[in-house]
């Protein structure tokens, strides 16, 4: 158990070296900053896109009852012995194992 602990670790500590060193910024000549639309088209743009309600401001991110709630198929009986039989099947360790 400590040696895959200890691999896990190795892999993720020389998977954020490899993503750290490819960090690199881009040159000033590589950046373009003409968009071709005029700043009254811009604000328009952002304009309607609130309205359309596209722009989330600050926490008005309401979830309604319909967009999280799902129908469980397994009854509350199935889903409590569930964890138990794993666990005596030893599919769950625990302790020292």
């Amino acid at each position: 158990m400590f040696a895959i602990r200890t691999i896990s670790v190795a892999i993720a500590l020389s998977a954020t070296a490899a993503f750290a060193g490819d960090q690199t910024l881009p040159r000033a000549d590589e950046i373009s900053l003409d968009s071709g639309l005029t700043r009254a088209q811009v604000i328009a743009d952002f304009q309607a896109a609130r309205a359309a309600g596209q722009i989330l401001q600050g926490d008005a991110v309401v979830l309604h009852p319909d967009e999280t709630s799902t129908q469980s198929t397994v009854s509350r009986t199935e889903a409590l012995h569930k964890p138990q039989a794993a666990r005596d099947a030893g599919l769950i360790p625990s302790g020292e194992q």
